[in-house]
């Protein structure tokens, strides 16, 4: 990452729909181009960065609620990312979202 890094922001919003307790946090988050490079997230937060943000510590959402915010990332002024991507310690396989072109 060089030093012209601008900041990115996804919004993320997690909802316990059924069962059990269930924690979330920032760190499982990234973004991904086209040419395998992968942006994690900083653990940044607080100052300026807009609000809301979504939870950098673990957080437990209850069954029936939500956690809505954003997670902010150091990107390439002229790249752009091409997925965005969740994959937890807890899970085989990421999840994946394509990143609209605008």
């Amino acid at each position: 990452m060089s030093n012209r890094a601008v900041w990115a922001r996804i919004e993320v919003k997690v909802c316990n729909n059924e069962g059990g307790n269930i924690s979330v946090t920032q760190f499982p988050w990234s973004l991904a181009y086209a040419d395998g490079a992968q942006v994690e997230v900083t653990g940044l937060h607080g100052g300026d960065f807009p609000k809301p943000e979504f939870p950098t510590d673990d957080r437990i959402i209850k069954p029936g609620k939500c956690i809505r915010g954003g997670i902010m990332f150091p990107v390439e002024p002229d790249q752009r990312p091409e997925r965005i991507v969740y994959h937890p310690d807890s899970m085989e396989e990421p999840i994946e979202w394509a990143v609209p072109a605008e």
